[in-house]
């Protein structure tokens, strides 16, 4: 087993986000595995708007119940800032979608 590795961009956002913002609850957890670890953040686990974070060096993976969707550069010519701030902005979008953010409040 290898420990995880974490998209570092993504993580910062998201520690400044839930530190502006510390009534979400939220879980962080290393998930190891044969081909290398992630980092998952979990909001709301096991409710019906539960909202993820899947991080990987080289891809997020953001969703909720109802699907999820992949942000990863291959082939676009983004850095690691520019696909971690696409992808945050869509995991808000979720959170506030599912009614774990209200209107108006800041993104980090």
């Amino acid at each position: 087993m290898q420990t995880s590795d974490t998209h570092a961009e993504f993580e910062s956002l998201a520690r400044a986000f839930f530190a502006e913002n510390p009534h979400i609850r939220h879980t962080w957890r290393q998930i190891p595995s044969v081909w290398g670890g992630y980092t998952d953040i979990v909001c709301s686990e096991g409710e019906n708007e539960e909202v993820f974070a899947s991080l990987r060096n080289y891809q997020i993976t953001i969703g909720s119940r109802s699907g999820d969707k992949d942000f990863e550069d291959f082939g676009r010519g983004l850095s690691d800032r520019e696909v971690a701030r696409e992808a945050f902005t869509h995991f808000v979008g979720l959170l506030r979608e599912n009614g774990l953010l209200a209107d108006g409040v800041r993104q980090a």
